[in-house]
């Protein structure tokens, strides 16, 4: 009886606290013309993305409306949950340009998701439908769990793209584009999904998978090993090009076990390599296991680095490899030539070989372009599903061609 009665009281209470959670979540605004000291109303605005990062909490949603903020440091530090979660979006039709201001009071701008110092861990948050440039990186996170980076811009930052440790993350249909400094995605943690990708012209690598020594867990700085090792990444139907003094990923160290890197298009990669330089895939120090390497697409035409595997990983001990296209045949994108176009276009052509010759994935079953897979007999390789002429889309600069 005892035990019915503590029974019967606990969901009295879970029942008497549901209504205050859900009283607690609410939809913000910001635009250009509004004000931090407004209620954050469609009709009263806010004006900062970063005043509207700092306040919510869990279960708020807030849409940022379209134009240009000129932004210092955008920190998340508060957690959402996994039934209310935190969400920054782009307004309905809007694309919306977070556009970081110069360093002040040794301050780096860019969008950070940390709860601070130490092991702290901060999770259940997306970000979507943004552009983001002139940051240090552009989007950051530490000890993150469970978040996604989806439907954004993220170009022309001083460093990475994207940069962080976590576990649980997605990383899908964004544009990384051109940032200066080092690589287009550099991470570590465990239980990456990172589909749908265009990543081009990126200073060093498109993607790291980093499992290096940088990587070994600290219970000083990380909640678990999982915040730290490498293991189990998807890396699936991404476009990864022109890569200026590297391959399009690198798989480095040894807590990189099990990663799965799938339908992918790897083109002209390691633009300032010499020709015995890995385009496709790199290895370095690579001791992890069970990496399967499948249904890629990869080709170089010769002016920079031109194999699609490098030599710092044995077939057969650290990964096996099948079904992929090594280069002999070009993918055939709209507008990709040998060289970087001032307007690269990766949607495939007819009778480009990327076609139907994808694995079926269900991680990535809404391409880059918004359009479901497959169109026709099976999946493509690489960010994009061929559908007849109508998928020549421009390369898409803003979320209403994004989808």
């Amino acid at each position: 009886m005892f035990r019915l009665n503590r029974a019967i009281s606990a969901c009295i209470l879970a029942s008497a606290l549901l209504p205050t959670v859900a009283a607690q979540a609410a939809t913000y605004y910001v635009a250009t013309t509004g004000n931090n000291s407004s209620s954050g109303t469609s009709s009263q605005p806010w004006r900062t993305v970063a005043y509207a990062a700092a306040k919510m909490v869990a279960g708020d949603t807030t849409y940022v409306k379209g134009g240009v903020y000129s932004e210092g440091l955008v920190r998340f530090n508060k957690s959402g949950t996994s039934s209310a979660p935190i969400k920054l979006l782009n307004a309905p039709g809007a694309f919306p340009v977070i556009s970081c201001k110069p360093p002040a009071n040794g301050v780096y701008p860019m969008v950070l998701l940390s709860a601070g110092t130490g092991r702290v861990a901060l999770g259940w948050i997306t970000i979507e439908g943004f552009e983001v440039r002139n940051c240090h990186d552009g989007i950051k996170f530490k000890n993150l769990h469970n978040s996604t980076i989806r439907r954004n811009w993220i170009h022309h930052n001083r460093a990475n793209g994207i940069f962080g440790n976590g576990t649980k993350i997605v990383i899908d249909r964004n544009k990384i584009n051109d940032n200066a400094g080092s690589h287009g995605i550099y991470t570590n943690g465990s239980y990456y999904t990172v589909t749908n990708n265009l990543i081009y012209a990126n200073a060093k690598y498109g993607i790291q998978l980093n499992g290096s020594s940088t990587s070994t867990y600290n219970s000083s700085l990380q909640p678990g090993p999982e915040y730290a090792n490498s293991y189990n990444w998807t890396i699936s139907n991404n476009t990864i090009a022109y890569g200026r003094a590297a391959s399009g990923m690198v798989v480095w160290g040894s807590t990189c076990n099990n990663a799965r890197i799938e339908n992918n298009i790897f083109y002209e990669n390691g633009v300032s390599s010499t020709s015995a330089g890995a385009q496709g895939i790199n290895f370095i120090s690579t001791t992890c296991k069970e990496i399967v390497i499948r249904n890629n697409l990869a080709y170089a035409s010769g002016s920079g680095a031109t194999k699609f595997l490098g030599t710092g990983a044995t077939k057969g001990v650290h990964y096996t490899e099948s079904g992929n296209i090594s280069n002999t045949l070009k993918p055939n994108f709209v507008n990709a030539p040998a060289t970087l176009p001032s307007s690269p276009n990766f949607a495939l052509t007819s009778g480009s070989p990327a076609i139907d010759n994808g694995l079926s994935l269900s991680s990535t079953k809404i391409s880059y372009a918004g359009t479901t897979r497959p169109k026709l007999s099976a999946y493509d390789m690489g960010a994009y599903e061929y559908a007849g002429s109508s998928t020549a889309l421009a390369a898409p600069t803003s979320l209403q061609v994004m989808n």
